[in-house]
């Protein structure tokens, strides 16, 4: 069994794997994260009424990104809480992300706030449930 600070190594990880995988637009990157036999798998994005459920919906959402994107500039992770309970962990932060849209409509800026569940899987932690909310009001 790993150590706590091994756990939360490997989950900061991940987390620039996702981070990064945004900033570069890296498709393989981001599908990377998931558990893609999970059962339940659940992705919620704020710009979306109903949730992503399943590896084909998430690996669908991924794959569409550079239809709405045509290059990121920038991406920044704040406010990063990371918890392990043996098997399953939880990840808080908000993000912002900078880039440019893919029909020419000029520059596309988010903020958010997301909640990633990972359970470990093989001795790996990987993502089962992520939830995505604007920031709200200051």
């Amino acid at each position: 069994m790993a150590s706590v600070d091994t756990d939360r190594q490997q989950l900061t990880a991940l987390l620039e794997q996702y981070r990064g995988g945004f900033e570069a637009l890296d498709v393989a990157r981001l599908q990377a994260l998931w558990d893609r036999e999970y059962p339940q798998l659940l992705y919620v994005a704020q710009e979306r009424a109903r949730p992503i459920r399943g590896w084909v919906g998430i690996s669908q959402y991924y794959d569409a990104l550079r239809t709405h994107l045509a290059r990121a500039e920038r991406m920044t992770l704040d406010d990063v809480a990371l918890d392990v309970m043996g098997e399953v962990a939880f990840a808080f932060f908000t993000y912002h992300f900078e880039g440019e849209r893919a029909d020419g409509a000029g520059p596309f800026t988010n903020d958010g706030r997301v909640s990633f569940v990972f359970h470990r899987k093989a001795g790996e932690w990987r993502a089962i449930h992520y939830h995505e909310s604007a920031p709200g009001p200051r």
